[in-house]
């Protein structure tokens, strides 16, 4: 490394080569500074993105719009067989408690109770409006 001279002592065409050796250093540092600072700015930028498209994706819920129906019991079927073809696990826990929600609708003591010909009303969800 060549020692440097004081300002005073230099001649004007080494002070021009000074001055331009410190120029090509603060150019190089404003790039350096620049380039990082649009780095960081794209890495808020897409962070920023994906936690609001993430927390839009959690954010959307589906509604579900309650109906009922009425079913004529068929020989051989149960409540258990009937309610597999209305729950809907979104709603419910599991079937034991669709079937208790499907037994108060229809005041059954018991979920055996059921005979062929008879009328029952069973719940389901669907995220259709009907009138």
């Amino acid at each position: 490394m060549r020692e440097q001279k004081n300002l005073y002592e230099m001649s004007d065409r080494e002070l021009r080569a000074f001055k331009r050796e410190l120029r090509r250093q603060r150019q190089h540092r404003r790039r350096i500074v620049s380039m990082l600072t649009a780095v960081c700015l794209i890495a808020i930028c897409v962070v920023s993105y994906h936690s609001l498209t993430l927390n839009a994706k959690n954010n959307t819920e589906t509604f579900s719009l309650k109906y009922y129906t009425g079913v004529t019991v068929k020989s051989g079927e149960s409540l258990w067989m009937l309610a597999d073809r209305f729950i809907d696990y979104e709603q419910y826990r599991n079937k034991e408690e669709y079937i208790r929600e499907v037994c108060s609708i229809n005041r059954l003591d018991d979920a055996s109770e059921i005979r062929a010909g008879q009328r029952l009303i069973f719940p389901y969800y669907t995220n259709e409006f009907m009138r």
